[in-house]
């Protein structure tokens, strides 16, 4: 079912890509696999995968969620961050993963990555920042995977880009 059933999991508002956008998709899409192919399948281009939106049916594994990272504290370098219908944890590549508190954390701030007004698509990419009243930090990714990790941890949506949460 893929992006469809996972909209419909999370209580966050998801926009409808335009036309224009879904055309542009198609086109990255194809550019992607002959980069795969002149690189010989290398995983040069892997980054620019784009999300399956799968929910698997183990509620403890990760869904595709596509390239979330987490910055905590906002100085520290980014990690890459995964989640389940149970939880969300920080994945650093060759340490184990490790739970983060995001039900202990608040949305501070939230705005479209390219600093754009860009509407809540699900592959939008934005930059929420978040707290826990003791330091801040920030996570980065496709509106519907930061969607979704709010919904897990029970955050109401932001208001608007750049919106301000009351304390």
């Amino acid at each position: 079912m893929g992006e469809a059933e996972l909209r419909g999991l999370v209580g966050w508002t998801v926009q409808d890509a335009p036309p224009e956008a879904r055309a542009g998709r198609v086109l990255g899409a194809v550019l992607h696999a002959v980069s795969a192919v002149v690189t010989l399948g290398a995983d040069a281009a892997a980054g620019a995968r784009r999300p399956t939106w799968t929910v698997p049916a183990d509620p403890a594994a990760y869904l595709d969620l596509g390239a979330v990272r987490l910055r905590w504290p906002a100085s520290a370098p980014g990690e890459p961050v995964a989640a389940s219908r149970e939880g969300v944890w920080a994945v650093p590549p060759g340490r184990p993963p490790r739970a983060l508190p995001v039900t202990s954390w608040r949305v501070l701030r939230a705005v479209p990555a390219t600093g754009s007004r860009r509407p809540r698509q699900a592959e939008a990419s934005w930059q929420l920042e978040v707290g826990d009243g003791e330091g801040t930090g920030s996570l980065t990714g496709a509106w519907l995977a930061l969607a979704w990790i709010g919904t897990l941890a029970g955050w109401p949506e932001p208001d608007g880009a750049d919106a301000q949460q009351p304390e």
